[in-house]
């Protein structure tokens, strides 16, 4: 129970009428009543307040969250007794969940309900528990608040950031994937796979044409192609102490998570099947699936992966998944490729090239970036950008051995991964490379 604004302002009016009566005898009297007489209405509002039934609640939020993300939340209240009830209205929620909205304020009429929304961002994936509310009563003098903790158990799984996934399918509806970024149309007239005949089109290779189709028609018939479908992308994600690095609210692991939903949307649209492989973590292996199904599988497998302080074994991780995927497949590692790591990677992506294509990713700190590009005004200054200049060279020179051994290698910003991966898997559809 706890004492609300009214409670105040007559303990208020007691003190000037108390200390008056200090100075003018005749007001005792006065003062004595009227404490009295706030003492005891004070008690049987408490009392009162003690015997009222506590408002009931209830809690609806979407099926699932999307990391960093604001969604809608729902708290029903209902009011069981017969008078209105002035209602002060809290849900708790773990320290990583932002709230906007909470705490509210309502007249709720007796016997009724009341609806109120308000929004949430999660800023870490896995499963989220809000376990209770609390609902404030004003009692019904107004002398009190009354707290009344309500368990309101609900659990939500949040997963990685989809929303370049739903942005796509924006685009897609609107049938321009330029505004994206990507180009994701299908690309004919050059590919791998015969598509079908059609008649010349200015601009159409010679090599194109099908001298057969076009002597059978006496007009020019080009063969169309499109890129070959039914072939595997295995994305091997880092899950060691490099990719716990912070840009910004989420962690290196998380941006590789984001990107990895864009390319794998991408590449199921493509006819591609897509698998999972995480080094470091535990639930390591995700196989090769296709279908619109797929997303979801991958979704649940990665969304409650977290990245940990330990190395990573790039070489012993590289033999497992050569044992685990037999089949020529596109291996897209996503990692952050320093100096120290250089001859165990080289080992790790050796080995995989003996039957596969080998993509590595590394991602950049921003940090690095904006001390090279920040104005060097005085000592201090100068030695870290030195300092940072020699480190990037040591990077560059580690990502080079990789690329002269027959590797691709791309060296990104987070921000920057989602489109630089699935551009690079687009430009290895449209060469025939795999």
């Amino acid at each position: 129970m706890t004492p609300a604004r009214l409670l105040f302002v007559a303990a208020f009016a007691l003190l000037v009428i108390g200390t008056l009566a200090a100075f003018l005898p005749a007001l005792n009297s006065v003062w004595q009543t009227a404490a009295a007489a706030v003492g005891i209405t004070a008690l049987i509002d408490a009392l009162l307040s003690w015997r009222s039934a506590a408002p009931e609640c209830t809690r609806n939020l979407m099926a699932s969250l999307s990391l960093q993300n604001w969604s809608d939340a729902e708290l029903v209240v209902r009011n069981p007794t017969g008078r209105d009830l002035m209602l002060r209205v809290y849900d708790h929620h773990p320290e990583d969940l932002d709230a906007e909205g909470m705490p509210a304020e309502l007249m709720l009429p007796g016997g009724k309900s009341a609806t109120i929304t308000y929004r949430i961002r999660p800023r870490r994936r896995g499963q989220i528990v809000l376990s209770s509310c609390d609902i404030r009563v004003r009692s019904a003098l107004g002398f009190w608040w009354r707290r009344h903790r309500l368990a309101v158990s609900s659990e939500v799984r949040c997963f990685p950031n989809y929303s370049s996934v739903s942005t796509l399918l924006e685009y897609e509806a609107l049938g321009g994937f330029q505004d994206a970024g990507l180009r994701l149309s299908r690309r004919r007239g050059e590919g791998i796979e015969f598509h079908q005949l059609r008649e010349y089109r200015e601009g159409d290779s010679l090599r194109a044409i099908d001298w057969k189709a076009t002597a059978r028609r006496s007009t020019l018939i080009s063969r169309e192609y499109e890129d070959e479908r039914d072939q595997n992308v295995i994305l091997m994600l880092d899950a060691g102490r490099h990719m716990l690095t912070r840009d910004g609210e989420l962690s290196h692991f998380d941006h590789a998570l984001n990107a990895i939903l864009l390319l794998s949307y991408v590449a199921l649209r493509q006819g591609d099947a897509v698998g999972v492989a995480t080094v470091g973590a535990g639930r390591p292996w995700l196989p090769p699936r296709k279908g619109a199904s797929a997303i979801n599988g991958i979704l649940n497998h990665v969304y409650d992966i977290e990245a940990r302080p330990v190395e990573v074994d790039y070489a012993a991780a590289a033999t497992e998944l050569s044992v685990l995927q037999r089949r020529r497949s596109l291996i897209i590692l996503v990692s952050n490729v320093r100096e120290e790591d250089t001859s165990d990677l080289r080992r790790a992506t050796a080995l995989l090239r003996r039957r596969h294509l080998v993509m590595v990713t590394s991602l950049r700190e921003r940090v690095l970036d904006d001390t090279i590009h920040a104005p060097v005004r005085d000592h201090q200054s100068a030695l870290t950008f030195a300092a940072t200049e020699r480190y990037l060279e040591a990077r560059r020179e580690a990502q080079n051995l990789l690329a002269a051994r027959g590797g691709i290698v791309d060296d990104c910003l987070p921000d920057q991964l989602p489109a630089t991966i699935t551009n690079r898997y687009l430009a290895i559809k449209r060469a025939g490379a795999l």
